[in-house]
This record gives C-alpha cells, sequence and structure tokens, in this order.
C-alpha cells in the first residue's frame, strides 16, 4: 500500500505507516451472532493486511466482549488484519488488540498512551470526530487517524444532518493524520472521498447489510485500491 506522506515528522506518525483504507464495524448484532468468528474469518481472507475491523460491543459485558475480542484478534492475526476495540481500552488491552477507537465522550489519548504503556508501542488509538474543526485541535499527533461523520444520510441516524463530503476534504488538510469517512458511505461515493484527501472509509451496513458480506468487502477494497 502507497500511503502519504503527510505525517512525516509527527510524533508517532510511523504507527499508521500501512493503515488499512477499509475498516468495517462489528456491532453488537453481529458480534453476538451465530458464526461471527466463521464470517470474520471470510472477510480476513479477502482483505488481509488492507482491512481493519472494530468490534463495538456497546451492550456486551466486558467478559464477553473480551471473549469474542481473543477470538478476532487471532483470526486477524492469522490473516494480518488490524483489529480494533471501540471505546473498550480495557478490553482491548486484554485481548491484544491491536488498536482502540475512542468516542467523543471516552477518555483522551493521552490517558490511553499512559495506560497502555511504552509497551505497546504499536497500539494505535484512532479517534471520531463530527466537524473539521475538532481535526484541527487534534492535529498535534496524539491519534494515529481520525473517523470522521456522517458525511452522508445514513439510517443508524435517523433525522441527523450530514457534514457533507465538503468536511472531509476540510479536515484532511487540517491534519497529518489519516481521515477515514463514515456515515451512508456506499460504493459510489469511495473514489470522490479519497479525490477530496480521505485515507479511506468505515462501513458498517454497506457490508453487514449485503446480501453476501464477502463480495461486499471486495468490491469496497476494490474501489479503494483502484489506483494502487
Amino acid at each position: 500500500m502507497t500511503v502519504s506522506s503527510r505525517g512525516a515528522g509527527f510524533r508517532g506518525g510511523a504507527r499508521w505507516v500501512g493503515l488499512p483504507r477499509l475498516h468495517v464495524i462489528a456491532g453488537d448484532g453481529e458480534l453476538v451472532g451465530t458464526g461471527f468468528r466463521d464470517r470474520l474469518a471470510g472477510m480476513v481472507g479477502v482483505g488481509g493486511g488492507r482491512l481493519a475491523v472494530h468490534l463495538r460491543g456497546r451492550e456486551m459485558s466486558a467478559a464477553r466482549l473480551c471473549e469474542v475480542a481473543a477470538g478476532a484478534v487471532e483470526v486477524g492475526r492469522e490473516g494480518g488484519s488490524l483489529i480494533v476495540v471501540n471505546d473498550r481500552l480495557d478490553v482491548a488491552l486484554a485481548a491484544g488488540a491491536g488498536g482502540v477507537h475512542l468516542r467523543e465522550d471516552s477518555m483522551g489519548p493521552d490517558e490511553v498512551r499512559e495506560v497502555a504503556g511504552a509497551g505497546r508501542a504499536g497500539f494505535l488509538v484512532g479517534r471520531s470526530i463530527h466537524a473539521p474543526e475538532q481535526a484541527a485541535a487534534l492535529a498535534d499527533g496524539r491519534v494515529d487517524y481520525l473517523v470522521l461523520g456522517s458525511v452522508y444520510e445514513t439510517a443508524s441516524h435517523p433525522g441527523a444532518r450530514p457534514i457533507g463530503a465538503g468536511a472531509v476534504a476540510a479536515a484532511a488538510a487540517a491534519v497529518a493524520v489519516p481521515v477515514l469517512a463514515i456515515g451512508g458511505v456506499g460504493l459510489g461515493e469511495v473514489s470522490g472521498l479519497l479525490a477530496l484527501g480521505a485515507h479511506g472509509v468505515v462501513v458498517k451496513s454497506g457490508v453487514w447489510g449485503a446480501d453476501d458480506p464477502l463480495p461486499a468487502v471486495t468490491r469496497y477494497l476494490e474501489m479503494l485500491h483502484a489506483e494502487g
């Protein structure tokens, strides 16, 4: 994968070299469903190092989420995919995940680094933002990537006003870390978002809502890597 040099000189910039362009969220419905590990293995087999999977178990107990995460990390390690736990730093560390993704109300990235310790130098810290101005506030390199949205209308946030693709361009111009677009990102929007400076996209229904998730993952990857 060709990675932008925009991060050169930023503290910890080398951590995100090779960050996947496709990030797929697995929510509670997917995590507790029968056969999740097998479906994950299929995705990892297709995506390999070009794929990141976010485990977002908001309604699961820490013990159950940790069990699922440990299995996912094992599958991801075998296929070279990045496994990230959303919000739950304790679970991410206990399961050996490759990183944690923070919400706006999560603990701060500096606190995450302190808890994770120097022994987890390759541990990625991402954060959700909802406006390009928030990207500028995180421009000191404390995070390894940012997820911005919702860019387009999405059924998961009915009635919410999308921020539009222009916000992606503004955020990407404000920081040296990768910005990924989320929210209603279908296959038809991928190339335009990349042209605006997005490093990649984060999807959920675009994959899990498909009749077969594996071809959907393949198509997203084809679109994201069409230019090499």
